[in-house]
């Protein structure tokens, strides 16, 4: 993708699996989100946000909503503290630039927070907020999430215990035992959408969707998960972007359009792997083939997944 501006609507379809692990624990309990009517676990915007930003951080990119203290500056906290990194470490030499530009042709509209969240890749794609005094920034993303995914096959959790190796008291021998809910396994699928007003307000780029698609693959699978000891055992399956015909446009429950079909009889909290169940694209395509898309852009290492898609001429397989 080229580097210019984004102008088209589209939606997001990311599918990834998990198989014996905790894709998203709740804050406070620590144990994986779950819809006990549905039976299915929930796998939040946020969650998937961090493995992008993550994953671009590790690549050099310049991040605003950091998970650590290592980029602060000063002895500010939150956002206060991080754009002052921004300012006077990592665009120093443009800021002072803007600022001594700004002050020279009185510009009041000028905003010093702004101006250095636009450089961070994650504002461009996701938004940000800033607190500080007398400048504060509130600035929507044009790549948004739903707020809980839920796993396309139902779930029943199992119970693990684990003992660590140190004691909880010098008087105690043997090490603290630990319970927690692991997911055998679940195929997720992650809804997005990307709104190109709001791209305009950010000055994100053809290049951040292209480094965002990348984040979501590699940083959900392999390079990213592979770091976290609850995330071990994600794979990346597909991803699709659907592209709009026209900004007024767009398929109702899309969500709802690719169905997993257990094979032998299966139900779908007895699915282990990709081999007890097959992906449905029939509905899919159809919708895909209406006048209301443009085109679909997808992605997947998954040769079964790839035969049903490719040859389509609306569909074009895009490079990670």
């Amino acid at each position: 993708m080229e580097q210019s501006n984004i102008n088209h609507k589209s939606e997001i379809l990311f599918l990834y699996e998990t198989t014996y692990n905790i894709p998203n624990g709740d804050p406070f309990t620590g144990e994986q989100r779950y819809d006990e009517e549905t039976k299915k676990i929930l796998v939040s915007d946020v969650r998937m946000k961090r493995y992008v930003r993550d994953y671009l951080s590790s690549k050099g990119k310049t991040i605003y909503v950091v998970g650590d203290k290592t980029h602060a500056t000063g002895g500010e906290s939150g956002s206060a503290s991080r754009l002052k990194s921004l300012q006077s470490v990592n665009f120093k030499e443009a800021f002072d630039g803007a600022s001594a530009t700004a002050k020279k042709e009185k510009d009041k509209k000028f905003s010093p927070s702004l101006f250095v969240m636009k450089k961070c890749i994650d504002v461009r794609l996701f938004g940000g907020i800033s607190t500080a005094k007398g400048d504060a920034v509130n600035l929507t993303g044009p790549v948004q999430f739903s707020l809980l995914n839920p796993s396309m096959n139902k779930v029943n959790l199992r119970m693990h215990q684990n003992t660590s190796v140190f004691s909880s008291s010098a008087e105690k021998s043997q090490g603290a035992i630990g319970t927690t809910s692991l997911v055998p396994y679940s195929l997720l699928q992650i809804h997005g959408w990307l709104n190109p007003k709001v791209a305009e307000k950010t000055g994100m780029t053809g290049e951040d969707l292209k480094s965002m698609f990348e984040g979501l693959w590699y940083g959900t699978s392999g390079e990213g998960s592979s770091h976290s000891r609850s995330k071990i055992g994600q794979n990346s399956i597909l991803l699709i972007e659907i592209v709009y015909a026209k900004s007024n446009k767009k398929i109702y429950g899309l969500d709802r359009l690719i169905q997993l079909n257990p094979k032998e009889g299966k139900k779908g909290e007895e699915i282990r792997s990709m081999d007890d169940y097959d992906l449905n694209f029939k509905k899919f395509i159809t919708t895909a083939n209406s006048e209301t898309v443009e085109h679909v852009n997808y992605y997947t290492e998954i040769d079964e997944i790839e035969n049903q898609l490719k040859g389509n001429p609306k569909f074009k397989k895009i490079e990670l």
